[in-house]
């Protein structure tokens, strides 16, 4: 049985005791969920040399390695080391930032990935009242659930339409999944009150009938999911892409000054309003 005090130490590691209070999985990190060709093969040389051959996805896009024995963990941490391999991400920090795919996919409507690192860099495992996670998403599908994060950013395209260039040949309306399109006398009609602004019908059209009126994100703040469950308030306003990092500068920045120890921003925001929370960090 490994002691509690241990337990403890190595947990802020990266190193999570399993149920049978013998072995430890050992979390290793990677950049907005990416792994080098290196760094996969160095985790697997890890779970094969001190675990059971196999390795696992986190939640949170990160790979761990489980069995690991308790008298081998000063061995691995060392390895890793040497090998390039970074472990870690529990307590009262900036957890595992995590990213969709929708700088390369079809429907990504910023560089997730690039926000993901820029974020990573400046805030990663740094302290804060209470656990923090941020999730970046490209688009209306939020794949990694932007909204549920304490902060959440999600990819939007803000349609307008020129009826002068629209022929109504209807690629757009076949595009829209939320059927806020229409062609009536071969010129778009567009419902605003169906459309979550996800940028399909921008992509699509051909005549510039349809083009970006504004194109970011939008971000959330005080969501959480687990034994308690917060949907995160929008802030209410489409960011520019080079606007989004700035943006969640303020929102670390009025967290850490006036969240109490053990109050997540969700927790913060029910204590003095959600608009007062709000307010604070768009001025």
């Amino acid at each position: 049985m490994v002691n509690a005090k241990r337990q403890k130490e190595l947990k802020a590691l990266g190193f999570l005791l399993q149920n049978d209070h013998e072995h430890f999985a050992v979390r290793f990190l990677g950049r907005a969920g990416n792994f080098t060709a290196e760094e996969l093969k160095n985790i697997n040389y890890i779970a094969e040399k001190y675990g059971r051959g196999y390795c696992g996805m986190t939640t949170r896009l990160q790979i761990e390695v489980p069995w690991i024995k308790d008298e081998d963990v000063e061995n691995v941490v060392e390895e890793a080391k040497k090998i390039g391999l970074r472990h870690g991400g529990t307590g009262q920090k900036i957890r595992p930032l995590v990213a969709c795919k929708g700088t390369v996919c079809l429907h990504g409507n910023i560089d997730t990935q690039e926000i993901c690192r820029q974020l990573e860099d400046k805030y990663f495992g740094t302290d804060t009242p209470h656990k923090c996670k941020i999730g970046i998403v490209g688009c209306a599908n939020n794949c990694a659930k932007a909204n549920i994060n304490d902060i959440g950013v999600l990819g939007r395209t803000v349609p307008k339409f020129d009826l002068d260039k629209c022929v109504g040949c209807g690629l757009c309306v076949k595009g829209c999944r939320q059927k806020a399109l229409k062609v009536v006398d071969r010129k778009i009609v567009y419902n605003k009150y169906l459309c979550v602004s996800c940028g399909e019908c921008v992509r699509l059209c051909r005549t510039k009938g349809a083009v970006a009126k504004e194109k970011g994100a939008e971000i959330f703040v005080g969501g959480r999911f687990g034994r308690a469950m917060r949907i995160g308030d929008s802030l209410g306003k489409i960011f520019k892409e080079e606007e989004i990092v700035p943006m969640i500068d303020k929102i670390m920045d009025y967290y850490k000054e006036v969240g109490i120890k053990g109050e997540r921003i969700s927790h913060v925001m029910d204590r003095i309003g959600k608009d007062e929370f709000i307010k604070a960090v768009l001025e």
